[in-house]
């Protein structure tokens, strides 16, 4: 299925809501700091539009700003009991961005997008397929926020197509922003040549730095596919921990099998620059080359490399998201409450209420905190509901991300902190009919 995210109005079906936002009238990218809505140098764009759910036996591509977004089929996670899950993707502009791009670095007007959902490790990678608009592939960089250590990091480009755009493939989604290079910077490569790949197979080599401080890696993924040599360019100098993973599958769409990696080499040190060449990556020169035994492969996902995948958790005609990510030196518990008519309040203490249901709570738990509300039968009472995020404890100040989608669109996606303990911040209202 191939949808185009950004260009979709809302189209309101099933049960006839109005919604009322609490927060602006108009804008549903903003930014909260201690409950208080600050405005944007720039008005953000509406970020509205359609999602589309993707099940785990399922592929789908996305369009939004020039980017291409393709899920393989089987990278959506199952459900805690083993079942096809179910996840609600949107694309909207990057809008206020999370914080300032590196020294350097200059945005590319429209080249920033956000990609939901945030803080959500799949089951095998994404790709992206970015638009360079005629710049050559080695004066600009992708960037990704990362949302544990609050930084952007680079993101290597797996190959340079010919539509003129250059594919990148994530493990998790969030804000990204394509950047000129204010300077000329050395980035190192990795190149597998085909000799070691087998037709029929998709593999993945996946650097996580040697040594970081405290937080969540940044995993840097490059892939090939069917037999063709294995590049990653616009790697940061440095040492690296490498893992190379393959699935059997002949396209995105078919489902994967055979799924294997082999033994992390650890500390491998990529601090020679690559050389760029007359053409695409086979013309380039200074590349680390892995060499692959063709046996030792490891059954199952790479856990180690990848992180463990989120078990999906519910959508509905009513669904409200909140994600946040706690690091073993940095963790809070935010709650997630939907308050209603009839004196509903659904919330960690009680979880099932009407139609509604909270199928996730997170407490201090390390990782990608994920907290999620949601319908599960159309038996919805009218009147007005409330969505609101409160810190029940630990840091405070943490970013946090909460979306609402009503009737397969997104309504509003907000990013926030909360830095008074006990207090909420308001995230949307909304009247049912």
């Amino acid at each position: 299925m191939k949808r185009n995210l950004l260009s979709m109005g809302m189209l309101l079906m099933a049960a006839a809501f109005t919604f009322t936002s609490c927060l602006s009238d108009g804008d549903d990218t903003i930014v909260l700091e201690d409950g208080q809505y600050v405005p944007p140098v720039t008005p953000p764009t509406t970020g509205e539009g359609e999602t589309e759910v993707v099940s785990s036996d399922e592929s789908a591509t996305f369009e939004g700003n020039g980017f291409t977004v393709t899920v393989p089929n089987g990278a959506v996670p199952p459900t805690n009991s083993g079942e096809d899950g179910r996840v609600a993707f949107t694309v909207t502009d990057g809008g206020d961005l999370p914080a300032d791009l590196p020294a350097g670095t200059t945005a590319i007007e429209g080249g920033d997008i956000k990609v939901e959902p945030m803080n959500f490790t799949f089951n095998s990678p994404i790709t992206i397929d970015v638009p360079l608009g005629g710049r050559d592939v080695d004066d600009v960089a992708l960037l990704y926020y990362n949302e544990a250590t609050g930084t952007w990091e680079v993101i290597p480009f797996s190959s340079v197509n010919d539509d003129g755009t250059a594919s990148v493939s994530v493990i998790e989604l969030g804000y990204f922003v394509l950047v000129e290079l204010d300077q000329e910077q050395q980035f190192a490569g990795v190149h597998i040549d085909s000799d070691y790949l087998e037709e029929g197979y998709y593999y993945y080599v996946t650097l996580v730095p040697s040594e970081y401080s405290e937080g969540n890696p940044v995993k840097r993924i490059a892939f090939a596919a069917n037999g063709d040599d294995l590049y990653m360019a616009n790697i940061p100098l440095g040492q690296y921990d490498i893992t190379v993973s393959r699935e059997r599958r002949s396209n995105f769409e078919g489902a994967a099998s055979d799924v294997g990696y082999q033994q992390t080499w650890t500390n491998c040190d990529l601090y020679d620059p690559l050389v760029p060449g007359p053409g695409k990556y086979d013309t380039y020169t200074g590349w680390f080359e892995i060499e692959l035994g063709y046996d030792g492969w490891n059954s199952g996902r790479p856990n180690g490399a990848w992180g463990e995948a989120t078990a999906t958790y519910g959508t509905g005609t009513f669904q409200a998201t909140l994600t946040w990510v706690n690091t073993s030196g940095s963790t809070t518990d935010y709650d997630l409450h939907l308050f209603g008519p009839n004196d509903l309040h659904v919330y960690y203490g009680h979880k099932n209420d009407g139609a509604y249901e909270l199928d996730r709570d997170w407490l201090h738990t390390v990782g990608n905190a994920v907290e999620n509300i949601y319908t599960v039968n159309e038996n919805i009472t009218p009147g007005e509901y409330q969505v609101r995020v409160h810190h029940y404890g630990g840091v405070l100040g943490k970013r946090y991300n909460c979306r609402v989608i009503m009737n397969g669109v997104l309504v509003k996606s907000v990013t926030g902190e909360i830095s008074v303990n006990k207090e909420y911040d308001d995230i949307y209202t909304f009247t049912v009919q």
